[in-house]
């Protein structure tokens, strides 16, 4: 029975301090500096960015001022506010999608209530998950319907 509770306590105690460790947030700083080499690479068109079209460069750099401007003056992610950090979540996760070439893998967050409840909750999926959900929305019980706004102009697959 002893060791039983010695081990849980270890446990906890290993528990806590990992937890502990993950409060102190990302630092800000790699992440800004990581985000200036990324820019500066892709300024260069060299590399993985030598076939990124302007568009899709133009929507980079957006990500990385937004990424620039919640991280100024803030030396851990911690130090933001929770809409913030996903923001920032949300903007890295579009900086690794364009870079990756991989749009769909993409992860979006975001904050809501659930029905019934007042408190927030973060929900996280990636664009195939959030496209593929909308899709079966739109598609119920073999019937599609065309518009947004239910008015009833629906058609049989």
């Amino acid at each position: 029975m002893r060791f039983f509770l010695l081990f849980a306590a270890l446990g906890l105690l290993a528990l806590g301090q990992a937890a502990a460790a993950n409060e102190g947030g990302t630092d800000s700083e790699a992440i800004l500096a990581q985000q200036r080499q990324i820019r500066a690479e892709a300024m260069a068109g060299k590399g993985r960015f030598k076939d990124l079209d302007p568009a899709r460069r133009s929507e980079l750099f957006a990500q990385q001022d937004e990424v620039t401007r919640l991280l100024t003056g803030t030396s851990r992610t911690s130090e933001l506010s929770e809409t913030d950090r996903i923001a920032v979540f949300n903007a890295l996760e579009a900086v690794e999608a364009i870079v990756n070439q991989a749009e769909d893998e993409r992860m979006v967050c975001e904050r809501h209530k659930p029905v019934g409840s007042n408190r927030l909750q973060t929900v996280c999926k990636t664009v195939a998950q959030r496209r593929a959900e909308r899709e079966a929305a739109s598609t119920r019980g073999g019937v599609q319907c065309v518009d947004a706004w239910n008015s009833g102009i629906c058609r049989k697959d």
